[in-house]
C-alpha cells in the first residue's frame, strides 16, 4: 500500500518544502514496491508531485508497477528509448536541482544510501535530516502491515515443521537450508528475509554463521534461524531441535534461555524502555552465571527489513509503543562447543506483548 501521505506528514513535522529519499528500504516502504538487489534509486516528494528516478534498466518495471500519480524517470546519457521518459542527467545533478528549487529539503541522511556522498556535500542551511521521523513512522505498524508479517510468520512456521519432518543422521546443514528455501518457494514465497541459518554443533556456538556440509550424526543440538518476506514484510524466528541425546549442561542452557525469553516478554508493555526489556533477560542470565555468554542485543524491529528500529538492547532509550513489532532472542554461546538461541516475533498491543509466533513449538525433541 503506497504511503505518500506519511511523507507529507513528515514534511509538515520538519517544516520542509520537499523530501528526497535515497535509501532503497525507505523507497520500498513509502512506495510499497519491491527493490531488487543494489538498485540505485531516488524518490522526490513535494506537495504537488512524486517522482522516482531510476537507471534505465529499472525504469519499465517501476513504471508498470507504480500508480500513475508517481512519475518515473530514467536517467541515461546513451540509450534513449522513445517509449521511456529519459533524462540526460545523473543522480548528482538531479539532487542539486531539487535543492536549488526549494528553501528546505528533508533527506534521509542517516540511512544507508548509494547517494550518501552526494547528500553530505549539500549546503547545510538547505538540508534537514528526516531520518528519525522516518524511523518513528516505520516502527508503528498498521493493520495491513501486521497482516503481512503474520502471514510471513505462518509460512515460516510451516517450513520449520517441514524441516523437522525430514531430519535424519545424514542431513547436512546446507541440505537443511536448501530444504527451507525449497519449501518456502513451494508456498509461493518470492524472497527470503535472509540466508537460512541451519546450524549444528559446534557451528551454532557463533551467533551468525553460515551452514556447512557438516552432518547431524546420531546426537546433536540444532539451531534453526529462518525467515521469509511476504509482500515486503519480514519474519524472523529461531527454534532449537534436540536430536538424540544431549548432555545435562546443554539441556540446562536451553531451559535458561527459555526462562530469559519468557521474562523479557513479560516485561514488554507500552511505556517501558527498550533497555529495560533487555535488562530483564540479562538479569536472568546473570542469576545463572551466564551473562557473559550473551553477546548481542536482545531484539530488533521487523518490517521492510529484517533488522530495523526499534532495537531492544543495552542503553536503548526507545520507548515501547503500541503497534511496534520486534523480535526477542536471547542466546547463550560456548565458542567451539554449542550455542542456544530462541526467538519470538512480538507485536505490542495497547496493553501488552502479543507473541505472533507462539504457535510454533520452541524446542523440538527427536
Amino acid at each position: 500500500m503506497i504511503q505518500i501521505n506519511k511523507l507529507e506528514r513528515i514534511a509538515e513535522e520538519k517544516g520542509v518544502d520537499a523530501v528526497v529519499i535515497g535509501s532503497t528500504d525507505n523507497i520500498a516502504y513509502f512506495l510499497d514496491v519491491k527493490v531488487v538487489g543494489d538498485a540505485v534509486l531516488l524518490l522526490y516528494f513535494s506537495r504537488d508531485r512524486v517522482e522516482l528516478y531510476t537507471p534505465l534498466l529499472e525504469y519499465y518495471r517501476f513504471r508498470d508497477t507504480l500508480p500513475s500519480d508517481v512519475e518515473v524517470y530514467a536517467l541515461s546519457k546513451t540509450i534513449k528509448p522513445i517509449d521511456a521518459k529519459v533524462l540526460d542527467d545523473d543522480f548528482k545533478t538531479i539532487v542539486k536541482k531539487i535543492i536549488e528549487n526549494h528553501k528546505k529539503v528533508g533527506i534521509d541522511l542517516s540511512h544507508n544510501s548509494p547517494h550518501t556522498r552526494v547528500f553530505t556535500t549539500l549546503p547545510q542551511d538547505k538540508v534537514v535530516d528526516v531520518s528519525d521521523n522516518i524511523d518513528r513512522t516505520r516502527m508503528i505498524k498498521e493493520d495491513w502491515e501486521l497482516d503481512r508479517i503474520s502471514r510471513a510468520i505462518d509460512t515460516t512456521g510451516y517450513c520449520i515443521y517441514r524441516l523437522i519432518n525430514n531430519l535424519n543422521e545424514d542431513t547436512s546443514e546446507t541440505a537443511l537450508a536448501g530444504l527451507f528455501e525449497y519449501e518456502a518457494r513451494q508456498k509461493g514465497v518470492e524472497e527470503l528475509a535472509f540466508t537460512p541459518l541451519t546450524l549444528f554443533k559446534p557451528g551454532n556456538s557463533y551467533p551468525h554463521n553460515l551452514p556447512s556440509s557438516r552432518k547431524i550424526g546420531s546426537n546433536n543440538l540444532i539451531l534453526i534461524d529462518v525467515g521469509v518476506k511476504i509482500e515486503n514484510r519480514c519474519s524472523d524466528i529461531t527454534r532449537m531441535v534436540i536430536y538424540g541425546k544431549l548432555s545435562d549442561e546443554e539441556l540446562r542452557i536451553i531451559e535458561v534461555v527459555e526462562e530469559a525469553l519468557n521474562t523479557a516478554i513479560h516485561a514488554i508493555e507500552p511505556g517501558v524502555k527498550a533497555k529495560d526489556i533487555d535488562k530483564a533477560a540479562r538479569d536472568v542470565l546473570e542469576k545463572h552465571g551466564l551473562s557473559t555468554r550473551f553477546i548481542h542485543g536482545l531484539g530488533h524491529g521487523l518490517g521492510v527489513n529484517v533488522h530495523e528500529p526499534p532495537y531492544i538492547r543495552i542503553g536503548s532509550e526507545t520507548v515501547i509503543e503500541p503497534g511496534m513489532v520486534f523480535t526477542i532472542e536471547p542466546g547463550i554461546y560456548f565458542n567451539g562447543k554449542f550455542g542456544v538461541r530462541l526467538e519470538e516475533d512480538i507485536y505490542v498491543s495497547k496493553t501488552k506483548a502479543v507473541v505472533l509466533s507462539k504457535d510454533i513449538e520452541r524446542v523440538f525433541i527427536i
